[in-house]
């Protein structure tokens, strides 16, 4: 019976447990044993981080939720491999060492959310502790902004910068304003008082959006009450002010960083080929290069359609067919088949934004028209897409 050993409970590892449960069904057990590793008991759903600013929503998925049909889950931390001898060592929830053998190997330890030094001042929406914090502190400047007479100082109190203009820093910039207006409104203040400022490097947000695009964006969160800063540098917060890098300022009560995420530093403690982002080199058939009984999907892994020279993002988004193209293969490894299943890049341009409660923003791009959808049925896109790549739907 071959062993096949999923590495993270990520989006891409919980996709490709369940793409192997629907390949192999009743042969789990008896041809084929799959175990799923990962150091937490739960799948967490990152991409819904800035709720918890708002809200306790659960964020957190039991990882058993995935492993049914004969699947076992371990909760264990890789600190070793053995390439020759095809093992793993892992340190379990005990404290324990256990030496794990496989015959195939899937590396989908993603990616975590990038911090800005705390010497540059603000919050850096990392954990559910962060949100929190965030939470905790725009409360405070409510109760100093009622206290404060002066409308000059209210003002920049009831300001919040948010800096990054990626998708996390667009959804957490109108979720955060829809909440903030209400609770400001509801301590007695008005709500016209508050600003969200989204400063974005770049000169439009969205890589990889047409400019007109990228404006109809902004005119929906122009219309939400978010001003855009775009092409700002923004250095530091200190004292109350966003110091930018041309000099400019700007008061502001609280400063959140959005900068995303980078692949798992774990990574670079491994003996694998990887990008001078530390993604790991795999080929169209998702084995990493010089490891053939080793694969790597997701955001550790740099995946490229070789037709198109197409570099697959890291996003759920191309996550989610790379596991299902994935365990085909693995399906065939196993059996012994020959296929000419290879990686294709995503067959259209998409994003799904959501722009706060009942209210979002859809973009697709095919045979070069674009496509936009907002209002509620780009919230209920947005919603359905977040709960397909947990699984949840």
């Amino acid at each position: 019976m071959k062993h096949i050993v999923v590495l993270g409970g990520g989006f891409a590892g919980i996709n490709l447990v369940n793409g192997l449960i629907k390949e192999f069904g009743h042969s789990i057990g008896k041809d084929v044993k799959i175990t799923l590793v990962d150091k937490n008991s739960f799948h967490f759903r990152k991409v819904l981080l800035f709720k918890m600013i708002i809200e306790d929503a659960n964020l957190k998925v039991p990882l058993t939720r995935y492993c049914t049909n004969g699947v076992e889950y371990l909760k264990g931390e890789v600190t070793s491999f053995h390439h020759s001898k095809k093992t793993i060592m892992l340190k379990m929830e005990n404290e324990q060492n256990n030496t794990l053998q496989y015959d195939y190997l899937v590396v989908a330890l993603g990616s975590v959310v990038q911090e800005v030094s705390s010497k540059l001042g603000g919050i850096t929406l990392s954990s559910i502790k962060a949100a929190l914090d965030i939470r905790q502190k725009l409360q405070s400047l409510i109760l100093q902004a009622k206290a404060e007479e002066n409308k000059e100082v209210r003002k920049g109190l009831l300001c919040v910068a948010i800096v990054g203009g990626g998708i996390t820093g667009i959804e957490t910039a109108a979720e955060l304003t829809a909440w903030f207006k209400k609770e400001v409104q509801e301590s007695g203040l008005h709500s016209n008082e508050v600003e969200v400022i989204l400063f974005d490097s770049k000169e439009h947000l969205l890589r990889g959006v047409p400019v007109k695009v990228s404006e109809k964006l902004v005119k929906e969160l122009n219309r939400l009450g978010i001003t855009i800063r775009a092409k700002m540098k923004v250095k530091q917060f200190e004292d109350g002010q966003i110091l930018c890098a041309d000099g400019t300022t700007y008061k502001a009560g609280e400063c959140i960083w959005t900068p995303g995420v980078k692949v798992n530093p774990f990574i670079q403690t491994l003996q694998f080929p990887l990008t001078k982002e530390h993604q790991i080199l795999v080929t169209d058939t998702y084995s990493i290069q010089g490891y053939p009984d080793i694969f790597a999907i997701g955001d550790c892994a740099r995946i490229i359609d070789r037709k198109t020279n197409q570099v697959d993002g890291m996003t759920c988004k191309e996550a989610i067919p790379q596991a299902a193209r994935l365990s085909k293969i693995l399906k065939n490894e196993v059996y012994g088949n020959s296929h000419t299943i290879t990686h294709k890049a995503f067959p259209i341009k998409l994003y799904c934004i959501s722009l706060g409660p009942d209210n979002g923003f859809v973009w697709a791009q095919k045979w070069g028209l674009d496509f936009t959808i907002s209002g509620k049925m780009g919230a209920r896109i947005r919603e359905k897409t977040w709960d397909q790549a947990s699984l949840l739907v």
